[in-house]
């Protein structure tokens, strides 16, 4: 039976190896500092992945590992534009559209599947509003913000959304991380390398509240 290999238990990993490192428990560090450090290696070693692909395929190619669908409910429409609306879980990655985000489509249990969306820049939404647009949803992403239309005006009240991305975050610490067995090691070693550079760089232990001078100096 395969262990799970948790979020939780790579920073108690970090922290034992860390913590034999310095003398007198000198090392102290709150998970969630950790886990800063573990989601940036994770994301770093994603974008790394997909551009060596490309390099190598002349095709960007995402380990299907690290790629997760997540279901959002609950889109709202912006009074405004009438454009629909939700969160993602987090910001899209530092890779092309396209990428970035996989896959956005709707599905219910009466008509199943949809097509998938079709994904615009953000920068180029004024100049598509002026072109013929295939039948069909498109999408664009602000930040966090993941925007929807249709083409004929559709309301998307209550429409499951399904959106699939690279992800290096994860909301439970204890869920099985959605990597490959063999990045877990470069994860383990750049987290530490970097938590450990900056603990054992020089530090101001100057205290600030003593009064000016060194009275204990004086006759």
């Amino acid at each position: 039976m395969a262990i799970p290999f948790s979020k939780q238990m790579l920073i108690e990993r970090i922290r034992k190896y860390l913590n034999d490192g310095f003398i007198n428990d000198s090392f102290s560090t709150s998970d969630n500092e950790i886990l800063l450090h573990i989601d940036q290696a994770i994301a770093f070693q994603i974008v790394g992945l997909a551009y060596q692909n490309a390099k190598i395929e002349g095709a960007l190619a995402v380990a299907e590992a690290f790629l997760i669908t997540y279901n959002l409910t609950n889109l709202s429409q912006d009074p405004n534009t009438g454009y629909w609306f939700t969160t993602l879980p987090q910001p899209p990655l530092s890779l092309p559209l396209g990428y970035s985000i996989n896959r956005v489509y709707f599905a219910n249990t009466s008509n199943g599947i949809s097509e998938d969306a079709t994904p615009i820049k953000a920068k180029r939404l004024g100049y598509r509003n002026n072109m013929p647009f295939p039948t069909g949803i498109r999408y664009w992403v602000e930040n966090n913000i993941i925007w929807l239309a249709a083409s004929n005006n559709y309301p998307l009240f209550r429409q499951n959304i399904f959106v699939q991305m690279p992800s290096s975050r994860t909301t439970d610490l204890n869920a099985p991380m959605s990597i490959p067995d063999d990045i877990i090691d470069y994860i383990f070693n750049t987290a530490t390398m970097t938590l450990s550079k900056k603990f054992t760089e020089p530090r101001d232990v100057v205290k600030d509240y003593l009064p000016s001078g060194n009275n204990n100096l004086k006759s």
